[in-house]
This record gives structure tokens, C-alpha cells and sequence, in this order.
């Protein structure tokens, strides 16, 4: 049963955002009684937010060998999340984060945590010669997951399912791009 309560917040919130987003409409969506949501969750944010950690099991701690590797497997995760119901919530909640003051601290603390450990990778590939001492890896960074996510918000639906999820030659391109400019001298 959590399992579909999930699915449907997904699904909901990636549809209609926050201001549709409530418990009546997760029971709804769900096919569940609201009591069977707030037995688990105590509001529409630990719902929301829990939902999507659930979700987010990024190979973070995978150590492939290389930078390169590392990255491909990194990437093409959150090529193929970006492509689900989940991605949607996703991209839906990073832009109103900002604006909601119920998400915007857990969504903070969130995203900075994931952030640290894509450094940490980083700095990885750093220490095993993979990347100059100097490399500006923020940027790096930037172009890396922000080039997945504006290929989610652009692409045309129909460009989409011709180059299809589930091929590797949109991530593979791009982490080989992004590895070339900061490694270029």
C-alpha cells in the first residue's frame, strides 16, 4: 500500500504542484482512505518529501574506478529518474521550493546533502589524477546535471521517444563533453 501512496504523490504532484497537492487527492489518486495516508504520514509535506527520498537511491557510493565511470553511472540514473513520474515531482519541486514555505528548508537541506557527496566524487577523481587539482568543479557539476535536466524540460516528446530512455548515448555524450572542457588544457 505505500508503495502505491507513493506512486500516486509522484504522479499528483508532478501534475498539479503544491497548490493541488493534498491528502484527499493522494487517497484519491491512490485509491486509498485518507486515514491510510495519515497513518503513515502526518501532513502533505512529509508525505511529499519522504516519497521523493524514498525514490532518490542515486549510486552515489559506487566506485567504478575512474571519474568517467563514476559519472556515466551517476548520470544515467538520473537520466532514466528524470524520465518517470518522480522526475516530474522533481523538477516541479526544485522550482517551488522556493516559493513554499513548508518545502523550502527540508528541500535546502535536501539538495545540500546531495550536493556534498557529488563533490565527494569529485574530489575523488581529483585525488586519483582523473581531474586537475584546478578544476573548477562546480561548474563541472552545473553542466553536467543541469545538461540532464534541461534535456528533460526541452526535448520535444517526440525527440525523446526516438532517442528512447533507455539508451546511454545522451548521458555517455554528455559526461564525455563535460570530462573534455574541464580537462582540456
Amino acid at each position: 500500500m505505500e508503495d502505491r501512496i507513493r506512486q500516486a504523490a509522484c504522479r499528483l504532484y508532478g501534475r498539479v504542484g503544491w497548490a493541488g497537492f493534498n491528502i484527499q487527492a493522494v487517497a484519491t489518486e491512490a485509491r486509498v482512505g485518507k486515514s491510510s495516508i495519515y497513518l503513515r504520514w502526518p501532513d502533505r509535506t512529509a508525505l511529499l518529501l519522504d516519497t521523493l527520498q524514498f525514490h532518490l537511491d542515486f549510486p552515489y557510493h559506487t566506485d567504478t574506478g575512474s571519474l568517467r565511470g563514476d559519472l556515466l553511472v551517476l548520470s544515467r540514473t538520473i537520466f532514466d529518474l528524470l524520465a518517470s513520474d518522480v522526475g516530474d515531482a522533481l523538477v516541479r519541486l526544485s522550482a517551488e521550493a522556493r516559493s513554499v514555505s513548508e518545502l523550502a528548508p527540508r528541500w535546502w537541506d535536501f539538495t545540500a546533502a546531495q550536493v556534498a557527496v557529488i563533490r565527494a566524487i569529485a574530489q575523488r577523481g581529483i585525488d586519483r589524477g582523473d581531474l586537475p587539482t584546478d578544476a573548477a568543479v562546480p561548474l563541472m557539476l552545473d553542466a553536467l546535471f543541469g545538461g540532464l535536466l534541461m534535456h528533460q524540460i526541452a526535448a520535444p516528446s517526440t525527440h525523446l521517444d526516438r532517442t528512447g530512455y533507455g539508451s546511454d548515448s545522451y548521458p555517455v555524450a554528455l559526461v564525455d563533453m563535460v570530462l573534455a572542457s574541464v580537462t582540456r588544457r
